[in-house]
């Protein structure tokens, strides 16, 4: 190109340049379409430039009038009246706020010179009424998750095009409103921490303060308890009760539910259902076996940990050698009735009985506790008049009778099992034996021994029986042995005149007869 022809292309961009300021200046002096000059204000040239006139004017070509009404009132401010008729969605869905801030259209768009669009945060750094200050998300734009003038209005978007984290799980529950369920947009993550009681209150009400937060067994997000691996986590693995043989007690989770776990103990009814259990509470099963022992096949306490009134140990109820497990059965501690119990060991002694009125119950003899029954029996108390007309020797009522049946003992047919020396004697053939004159106890029988002449009459006694000094039976005879005949009962007391008479004789009798 030749010299001349760029001297000419340069005129011409500098007068092209030249041309576009002017018509701008024109413009921009000369004031707004539409409105004539003289009521252009002076201070259009700064508002021009504010944002809510370069997008209303220059952008969307929106006329003076369109917002004011110049040729009444001027270019004063004319509030938000304007704005629905453009933006009536906008409108219907307002951002407002509350009774001490309110909010209109003006307060976010900016129509003045000199004032950007205000930020959000601008108003939300701190609590506003009812809303919590926006402490995440604060330099994200609002937009960026909230739809503005959404139906319904600052309706939220979607956490997940920015945060991959997800809850599908937890979401299924009618109602759900996603993150928002524990998550507040604007509050920092971990404040989620003390929602889980909002849905879970019976949960954390019986989780015990040990456990502190849910996001302790829960992962975030996924929900999901490890299992019994969490509880190794915390607690040291512990022997279970009889765990080599019941699969289920090698689990912590099997009686320890994870939000309760410190009632384990009403947890043996969901497996042991069958087991009646009668003895104690809630707790039954845990009174005698013991979750975690040091001895793992250990199958339960002593009874008599519990019962130490009962007996010394396990083994010495019911007078001593008898196992607590010989009347009451595991688990149905209650004994069977009375009559039945005893017939278990003492079959005789309660056939005996049922022949022997009176004597079936046999708590009548031995006492109402069958841990410590009465050995020595009280038979005076129902045979008092028998107990009391005992002669001495006699007071132990079983020395002569079975005490179960009543009937005598084998030793006791006799008396002279008893007395010995008194056997024989006069009497010896007397029908009725030692009873005629004699009785056991009352109330039969005599009372005392009846005297000599109410079966040997004076008057047919033989021999030297008539001679009236010889009227006192008891200086010869006794009852139960011979007659004395000798020397010296005769001439000690009443023939002590003869005692010289016939020095070489030993008995009197031999001469002096007392019987035909």
């Amino acid at each position: 190109m030749t010299r001349k022809a760029i001297t000419w292309t340069a005129a011409l961009g500098v007068t092209l340049v030249v041309a576009v300021a002017a018509a701008f200046l024109v413009l921009r002096y000369r004031g707004p379409s539409g409105v004539p000059p003289a009521m252009v204000p002076g201070s259009w040239a700064q508002y021009r430039t504010s944002l809510g006139h370069m997008t209303h004017v220059d952008s969307a070509k929106v006329t003076c009038s369109g917002c004011h009404d110049f040729e009444r009132e001027g270019f004063k401010n004319p509030g938000i009246a304007p704005c629905a008729k453009c933006h009536a969605k906008e409108v219907a869905q307002p951002h407002a706020g509350d009774a001490q801030t309110k909010t209109d259209c003006l307060t976010c768009h900016a129509f003045a010179p000199n004032v950007e669009a205000p930020k959000c945060i601008s108003c939300h750094a701190e609590a506003e009424g009812p809303l919590a200050a926006v402490k995440m998300h604060a330099t994200t734009e609002c937009r960026e998750c909230h739809e503005l003038h959404g139906d319904p209005a600052i309706v939220a978007k979607s956490c997940t095009p920015c945060h991959a984290e997800t809850a599908p799980a937890h979401a299924e529950h009618a109602g759900s409103r996603g993150c928002l369920d524990c998550h507040g947009g604007h509050a920092p993550a971990a404040t989620a921490l003390s929602t889980c009681a909002t849905c879970h209150a019976r949960e954390k009400a019986s989780q015990p303060a040990a456990h502190g937060d849910c996001i302790g067994c829960h992962k975030p997000h996924e929900f999901v308890s490890g299992g019994a691996d969490a509880c190794l986590g915390c607690h040291e693995a512990k022997k279970t009760f009889l765990a080599a043989r019941a699969d289920a007690h090698t689990s912590c989770l099997t009686c320890h539910t994870p939000h309760a776990p410190q009632r384990a103990a009403e947890s043996c009814r969901s497996c042991h259902a069958d087991i009646l259990v009668t003895h104690g509470g809630k707790d039954a099963c845990i009174t005698c076996h013991e979750a975690h022992p040091k001895d793992p096949a250990t199958k339960v306490e002593n009874c008599t940990s519990c019962h130490e009134a009962v007996a010394a140990s396990d083994t010495t109820g019911h007078g001593g050698g008898t196992p607590c497990v010989s009347c009451h059965k595991p688990h149905d501690f209650a004994p069977p009735a009375k009559a039945g119990l005893c017939v278990t060991c003492h079959a005789r002694e309660t056939t005996l009985v049922s022949t022997n009125e009176g004597h079936a119950e046999c708590a009548s003899c031995h006492g109402g506790s069958a841990h410590k029954p009465k050995v020595a029996l009280a038979c005076g108390s129902c045979h008092a008049k028998e107990q009391a007309t005992a002669p001495r020797g006699h007071q132990v009522c079983t020395g002569c009778h079975e005490p179960h049946g009543g009937s005598l003992l084998p030793k006791a047919a006799t008396c002279v099992s008893c007395h010995a020396n008194k056997e024989g004697g006069p009497h010896e053939t007397v029908k009725g034996g030692c009873n005629t004159c004699h009785r056991p106890h009352g109330p039969s029988g005599p009372p005392s021994p009846p005297a000599c002449v109410t079966c040997h009459a004076k008057n047919q006694l033989p021999a030297l029986h008539g001679v009236p000094m010889h009227s006192s039976c008891a200086e010869c005879h006794t009852s139960h042995g011979p007659p004395k005949a000798d020397r010296a009962t005769c001439t000690t007391t009443c023939h002590a005149d003869r005692r010289g008479h016939q020095p070489g004789v030993q008995v009197c009798t031999g001469c002096h007869v007392f019987r035909k």
